[in-house]
């Protein structure tokens, strides 16, 4: 029995559909319907049945686990997308496909990320209020125009990147599906398979370099140079908290590339594409970043403690020798062991896929972890004498988590029925 060739492949999912498949589609979307379970209930019975509550005397937290998650999804749109252009502007072909990866992960994981605002904020009208009336004081307003801006870069990053192998498959091979070539036609407007490779990479290129220079004001620049020095809480005390969410993000996108490309590799045969090299290579960069991102957790923290006002320092002592100290070293664990394990991967020459895959989603989560912490933690103890807070993540805010994380992964799996998730260009059916 002959091998596969490698471009067979990588065509595999256009024309092949697996019973594993199906039954993805379908526990994906039965969490998507949870979710919207958890949304029209919170909007026709009240805010109030999620537990979060009005801070000081009501001894509320107002902020829980979807502020949380909407920072945490955010952080893995800022990482892809930076990953990617970072592989395309300096032309790294063994990691293209991570770049492909990247590309397709960033507007669902920004599409996420406003969704879990849509959930905090109770009402969509209130959604429409917030654009009419944006309130330009508050940093989260900041975060989602930044946000937006980068996510619509994104779209157009996307869309330029797929355009040759959308030419390719759908009117040179015409495996896509045919049901969608209005959309591929839509796609491919304007483009023109005779002109040079370096012409048709020349828009790519520039959109990339264009994300890179976005990335810094997103992702550290503007919205903590601005609010760093108030003092909200202890993760908005001090500029430190703007390096932090850019390394917070390169270590997010990149445990996702691992992770995704993992499933990809397992699940299509892709040995060659998505290499024992590459994965490992690609552990010891997401270890790097996770070991800086636990740094400015812990610079955070600590310039809190000389804070002007009475919470800050008090709440940073909570932190290290405190109640909340669990939390801390429960999330640098969940870090920590990972980036040990790839970094350990590397070192000795070994490599498993399963493994990789496995820490690569525990490293998500404790990031995940961390940052709904560092959130819900400050809030819990206020600057006046008030009763401390008390929170427990309600079972419609784990309702809304799961339903964005299966509408990512709804997405993704769309996507590898529609688009190429890996590039088919040049590579030859023998």
């Amino acid at each position: 029995m002959s091998t596969p060739s490698a471009r067979k492949r990588l065509t595999e999912p256009f024309e092949s559909t697996s019973k594993i498949y199906y039954g993805l589609v379908a526990v994906a979307v039965l969490l998507v319907l949870g979710m919207v379970y958890s949304f029209v209930t919170v909007l026709t019975e009240g805010h109030a049945i999620t537990g979060l509550n009005n801070w000081g005397t009501d001894a509320g937290v107002p902020w829980g686990l979807d502020i949380g998650a909407f920072t945490w999804w955010a952080l893995m749109g800022v990482g892809a997308i930076a990953l990617s252009a970072i592989i395309r502007v300096f032309e790294m072909d063994d990691y293209e496909p991570y770049a492909r990866v990247g590309e397709l992960v960033t507007p669902l994981a920004f599409l996420a990320s406003f969704l879990h605002i849509v959930f905090d904020l109770g009402q969509p009208f209130r959604v429409l209020n917030t654009l009419l009336y944006l309130p330009l004081e508050s940093p989260i307003a900041w975060d989602v125009i930044l946000l937006a801006g980068l996510g619509l870069l994104s779209v157009a990053y996307l869309i330029v990147s797929v355009r040759r192998d959308i030419h390719e498959l759908h009117r040179e091979d015409d495996v896509l599906p045919s049901v969608l070539a209005p959309v591929y036609d839509a796609l491919l407007i304007s483009y023109d398979d005779s002109r040079t490779d370096s012409d048709s990479r020349g828009l790519q290129w520039w959109l990339a370099a264009a994300v890179l220079v976005f990335i810094p004001v997103v992702g550290g620049g503007v919205v903590p140079f601005v609010w760093g020095p108030f003092g909200v809480n202890i993760n908005w005390f001090g500029a430190i908290q703007g390096p932090t969410f850019l390394a917070g993000s390169m270590t997010v996108g990149a445990a996702a590339l691992l992770f995704v490309a993992g499933v990809l590799r397992f699940a299509y045969g892709l040995d060659d594409v998505f290499t024992d090299e590459t994965l490992r290579r690609l552990g010891v960069f997401t270890g790097a970043f996770a070991f800086t991102y636990l740094l400015g957790v812990f610079y955070e923290v600590q310039t809190g403690t000389f804070a002007a006002d009475m919470a800050d320092p008090n709440v940073s002592m909570l932190v290290f020798q405190g109640p909340l100290a669990p939390l801390l070293w429960l999330a640098v664990a969940a870090v920590v062991i990972p980036t040990i394990y790839l970094v350990g991967q590397q070192a000795l020459g070994r490599f498993s896929l399963v493994g990789t895959v496995l820490f690569a989603g525990v490293m998500l989560v404790g990031v995940l972890h961390q940052e709904t912490w560092l959130t819900v933690g400050g809030l819990m103890y206020p600057d006046l004498a008030y009763p401390v807070g008390e929170y427990t993540p309600s079972i419609y805010e784990w309702l809304n988590l799961m339903g964005t994380t299966a509408l990512v992964g709804l997405g993704l799996l769309v996507f590898t029925k529609t688009l190429p998730v890996v590039t088919t260009n040049g590579v030859e059916e023998t």
